[in-house]
């Protein structure tokens, strides 16, 4: 079974998007597994909805652990089986909180376990500043993976006016990585996240 790990800065949408992914393959009910970073393990079955409810919040670092989900990804007459992994967002600078330092070090680990690695970026912070630029620990993120793994940039929130504009910068500065817009709110371009993991099973 393939690993694809979710991961990000703080708040850009990565528990949002594991849980809709999830839906949108067809689960109404999902079984999480929870790595604590002291290593150990715990299992939850929720509702999607109530998913949604107890793991996403607006303040940065909800996720201090590794959530992950078993799913199969349909695909004309054939199956495939994928582990999707929620991940602590990832900051610049060492964090004040001993917990939020320990799970960003939990999801830095997990990168080399990874098959399959979907970066997500928040197309607003991109275009907020006239002079538009990529946030350095997004630059660091890439750097370390995209020579050696099966790597996407998902591009979030193309829901929200303007981000047209963040879409295009992107392409222009990095030419050589797939970058797949994407609203995890509202599951669009999730087709073409599908295709991609296929592709990297």
């Amino acid at each position: 079974m393939s690993r694809c790990l979710v991961i990000g800065m703080p708040n850009v949408g990565k528990t949002c998007f594991t849980l809709n992914f999830a839906e949108y393959l067809g689960l109404k009910q999902i079984r999480m597994t929870i790595k604590q970073p002291a290593g150990y393990m715990a299992t939850y079955t929720y509702e999607i909805d109530e998913a949604r409810e107890e793991l996403i919040s607006p303040e940065p670092n909800r996720t201090r652990s590794l959530y992950s989900v078993n799913l199969e990804l349909p695909l004309r007459k054939s199956k495939g089986s994928l582990t999707l992994i929620d991940s602590c967002g990832l900051a610049d600078g060492i964090h004040p909180d001993y917990e939020v330092r320990r799970a960003m070090a939990q999801t830095i680990r997990k990168i080399r376990e990874s098959e399959i690695v979907l970066h997500l970026i928040d197309l607003s912070k991109i275009i907020e500043n006239e002079e538009m630029k990529i946030p350095l620990i997004d630059q660091m993120i890439m750097n370390y993976i995209s020579s050696y793994q099966a790597y996407a940039i998902l591009a979030n929130k193309i829901d929200l006016k303007g981000t047209e504009r963040g879409i295009k910068f992107l392409k222009k500065e990095l030419e050589k990585v797939l970058i797949i817009p994407i609203s995890a709110l509202y599951q669009m371009g999730f087709r073409e996240v599908k295709s991609f993991v296929w592709r990297n099973l």
